[in-house]
């Protein structure tokens, strides 16, 4: 009962430090939990323009997160993934509400759920974490989001009766109408179902911005960028800026810290540059869809050019040679002398330090508790708990080798679809693997159960509507 007590009281306090931590003390917050609360007024916005589709493409890409989650964790216990998989690597949970904030309310179930199983294994496993690379793996979701929507002619609808619209900037192309500023700020206009109110996307760049988790200079450059070519057109400005998607996108997507590679005193340029650019793709007819394709433009420019750098130093480097380091022994105690080469003069007196010896450390023959658990864990190829700099060691190792799948334990064809889905093989790996406790196992076999469940009753749910 105390020990109950006591759990009660120390729960109490955290919930008392919460509004502290959020509020007071931002910076304390890990990536995943800001950009978590960041979203949150995208969802509730979607769900207040398009209802129903949102909150059918939110549960289901959530859910799609959820399984990516629990099978890459699966895949760790089973077959000893490497410690630096998912290094700065965005949550699963987090970038499917990340990734289902681009939908169209039109986007079928069966491409929503890919696009984000998609985007988690290339930011986890696939990506590239050590090298210099600026691009965001959103982008080329996005592009691919893109391609199959103009195959399947998906579009965007009215949030009000569900009609099939064009997007603001492509009316503002094909039109020459300029949609009063005030509904893009609000978001009762076509576009994709987390990101049209302009609003709640600047209240959620707000806080990241209030949390030190996106580059400030790289939004100013981006809105100066677009600015500046509105002005030279002689188009409408508060129009130009009050695009939900572009902020969204020039905000939560390119301006994240984890993935800025230039110094700050180049992410304004960058910005810059991808805001002119995005601005000539609206006035070629590209509509919302200019902005990704910008900042992907730019950062890929970006990303080679400092990845010539990279060779270049590399090479360099290896054509000097290694440098000959001279240790020198400084010991305590010698005053200004420390510091200098010269040798002591043989005419002065040195003081005669007297020899401290080391404590012995008693040796018991008697096993404590932790020596039996010890003893009984397998090391593995990725443990990283003698060295802290051990993970970092092995990522550069396998960033040097050219492949991130060489050093993980396993075939990779058994890998791959443990990474995609929890199947009745998983659970049963999960069950027969001795190091999962039994509350993981039983917490995974209610997911995988829930995951059935929730694919079954989407089938049932799709045969009643054609019915």
């Amino acid at each position: 009962m105390l020990d109950y007590n006591a759990r009660v009281r120390q729960l109490w306090r955290a919930l008392q430090g919460v509004p502290q931590l959020l509020l007071v003390q931002p910076e304390q917050l890990s990536y995943d939990l800001a950009y978590a609360l960041a979203l949150l007024p995208l969802v509730i916005a979607g769900i207040v323009f398009f209802l129903q589709d949102a909150l059918l493409l939110f549960a289901l890409s959530f859910l799609a997160g959820i399984v990516c989650l629990l099978a890459i964790q699966l895949a760790r216990l089973t077959f000893g993934l490497p410690a630096w998989i998912g290094f700065r690597a965005t949550h699963p949970l987090v970038a499917s509400i990340l990734i289902a904030s681009f939908f169209s309310p039109r986007t079928p179930a069966w491409v929503a759920a890919t696009m984000v199983i998609l985007f988690i294994v290339i930011d986890t496993v696939l990506w590239p974490q050590l090298q210099r690379v600026m691009l965001h793996p959103a982008l080329i979701i996005f592009g691919l989001l893109f391609l199959i929507d103009r195959q399947l002619g998906i579009g965007f609808a009215n949030p009000f009766d569900g009609r099939h619209l064009d997007d603001p900037l492509l009316i503002w192309y094909k039109l020459q109408i300029v949609i009063d500023p005030v509904k893009l700020y609000v978001g009762n206009v076509p576009g994709p179902i987390g990101v049209t109110s302009a609003g709640a996307v600047v209240l959620g760049l707000t806080y990241l911005w209030y949390t030190r988790k996106v580059s400030l200079g790289l939004i100013a450059g981006f809105v100066c960028g677009i600015a500046a070519v509105a002005l030279a057109i002689r188009s409408d400005l508060g129009f130009q800026l009050a695009s939900g998607p572009s902020l969204f996108l020039a905000g939560y997507v390119a301006a994240d810290r984890r993935r800025v590679q230039l110094a700050e005193r180049y992410t304004f340029l960058f910005g810059v540059a991808a805001g002119v650019a995005t601005m000539l793709l609206r006035w070629y007819g590209q509509g919302l869809q200019a902005a990704w394709q910008g900042l992907l433009l730019a950062s890929v420019v970006v990303t080679v050019a400092l990845r010539v750098q990279a060779i270049r130093r590399r090479r360099t480097r290896q054509a000097g040679g290694p440098t000959p380091l001279r240790t020198l022994t400084v010991e305590s105690g010698e005053g200004e002398r420390r510091h200098t080469l010269a040798p002591p003069r043989p005419d002065v007196r040195q003081p005669v330090r007297p020899q401290v010896r080391q404590p012995v450390m008693a040796t018991s023959p008697v096993a404590t508790a932790y020596s039996r658990g010890s003893a009984a864990r397998p090391v593995r190829a990725y443990d990283s708990q003698g060295d802290p700099n051990d993970m970092v060691r092995q990522m550069r190792s396998a960033a040097s080798r050219g492949g991130t799948l060489r050093g993980v334990q396993g075939s990779p064809f058994l890998l791959l679809p443990a990474l995609v889905v929890i199947n009745p093989v998983g659970l049963w790996l999960t069950w027969t693997a001795p190091l999962v406790g039994r509350r993981t196992k039983l917490m995974l076999t209610a997911a995988s159960a829930l995951w059935y469940l929730g694919v079954a009753g989407l089938v049932l749910l799709l045969v009643l509507t054609r019915h």
